[in-house]
């Protein structure tokens, strides 16, 4: 057989598939093997079998030459358009909403521990209560608490007076509160310390405080302003408390115990209101908001959980988007998910897409191991080649995306091919590109 008239077969069969792609007999892939079998005369028999379509290699041969490669109707497979939904990969580890971590901002001695590790407090509860180590008046003290979340250190008390009155910091995450309240005590409530506790500390104070908590939106600090009186310089206590309902996570400290400054204190969270925070490439900006729906599976369960975005936040360097998904309450989630639970999830976006599914074959230079588990999606874009015919019946290779794979069918989904092109199984080397076709 000629080349023209295996060219003029070639181009048969692109008239022919796209008839077919549009038919809606659905009947496309039986019909494309007939024409295929009438257009070219089949390959004198070899001694190497020909496996099916969907196995991992064809053993048929290609008969490479300076202009055009001849391939075999086994080699060629027609676009089969297939809707999908776009989606975004996120992972992450489930996490409370509400959580802090106090730490020392200099050294302190600790004068009682009103907690135990585990136990369940109320907002506004005592924690513990502590004392500045020092002897005379100096100049604006150094920091006597810090409260420190995943982010950064917040202040507490920084550049106060050593009779310390209250002073209150903003912190970038509105969740992680805490509240100081802090006494001048006087030294007849100092003396009975047997009977110290925090209600009496408040109740002895010559000038009682109100709690004031950390707020969201800045890292601002509301210094002290009065001046301490020098017989009471010995006696600068701090009550901590809790500014929301919570669970004490870490207890690092106990009665009469001397801390040095950045060591931890303790950590309080709030288990009943979870989330996960997911990284994303920058320009996945545009294809997320909050309030989306978001499906996702917890390591180690069956069941399936449902979140909603909460927040963006966009970092600079690396330049990424951070995207919180809030944990929906439910009995489902209430009853499974727990803190640290490493979770997968997608996001939808955008309007239905048409793509093509095609055999492991088709695909190169890419990794597809990563989709042979639950979700079967990758997380992030995965690129792969793909050798296409065009209507010239020149050989191009195409980049293409895979969004999906059935383990059903061992088939791929892939986006980028367009419908009025047929896709080469076979493993061309790259010297192939621009090259003509010839099936016989």
């Amino acid at each position: 057989m000629t080349d023209s008239m295996c060219s003029r077969r070639l181009s048969t069969i692109f008239s022919s598939a796209l008839f077919l792609a549009s038919s809606p007999l659905k009947k496309s892939l039986y019909l494309l093997s007939a024409l295929l079998i009438i257009a070219c005369q089949p390959s004198p028999p070899t001694s190497e079998p020909v496996t099916a379509e969907n196995s991992e290699t064809v053993n048929t041969p290609l008969l490479i030459r300076a202009d055009s490669i001849t391939m075999t109707p086994d080699h060629i497979l027609s676009v089969k358009p297939t809707r999908y939904q776009p989606s975004l990969g996120l992972e992450g580890e489930i996490e409370p909403i509400k959580k802090v971590n106090l730490t020392a901002g200099q050294a302190l001695t600790v004068e009682k521990v009103l907690v135990k590790k585990n136990q369940w407090v109320e907002k506004g509860a005592p924690l513990f209560i502590v004392r500045r180590q020092t002897t005379e008046i100096q100049q604006p003290a150094d920091v006597a608490v810090a409260a420190t979340n995943s982010a950064e250190t917040v202040e507490i008390n920084k550049n106060s007076d050593i009779k310390p009155e209250q002073s209150a910091v903003n912190n970038q995450n509105s969740a992680d509160n805490t509240v100081i309240d802090s006494e001048n005590q006087t030294k007849q409530a100092v003396k009975n310390d047997a009977e110290s506790d925090a209600k009496m500390t408040a109740a002895n104070s010559k000038n009682p405080t109100t709690d004031n908590a950390i707020s969201s939106g800045s890292n601002d600090e509301l210094n002290n302003t009065q001046e301490a009186a020098p017989s009471e310089k010995s006696y600068n206590l701090i009550t901590v408390r809790a500014s929301f309902s919570g669970r004490i996570e870490k207890l690092y400290i106990k009665n009469e115990q001397k801390v040095e400054p950045h060591q931890p204190l303790l950590k309080l969270s709030d288990e009943t209101e979870l989330h996960f925070i997911a990284t994303l490439p920058i320009d996945a900006e545009s294809q997320i908001s909050v309030g989306q729906t978001v499906n996702f599976t917890a390591e180690g369960l069956i069941d399936k959980f449902t979140g909603q975005v909460s927040k963006l936040t966009t970092t600079q360097q690396p330049k990424q988007l951070l995207v919180a998904v809030n944990v929906v309450d439910n009995e489902v989630s209430r009853n499974q998910i727990r803190p640290d639970m490493k979770v997968t999830g997608r996001v939808d976006y955008g309007q239905i897409q048409v793509g093509t599914t095609v055999p492991k074959r088709a695909l190169h230079n890419v990794d597809l191991t990563v989709l042979h588990k639950p979700p079967y999606k990758p997380l992030r874009p995965l690129i792969a080649n793909v050798w296409i015919i065009k209507q010239d019946q020149r050989l191009t290779r195409q980049p293409v995306e895979v969004i999906e794979y059935d383990p059903l069918t061992k088939q791929y989904l892939i986006a980028g091919i367009t419908n009025d092109s047929l896709i080469c199984l076979a493993n061309l080397p790259v010297e192939s590109e621009g090259k003509k076709a010839v099936v016989s």
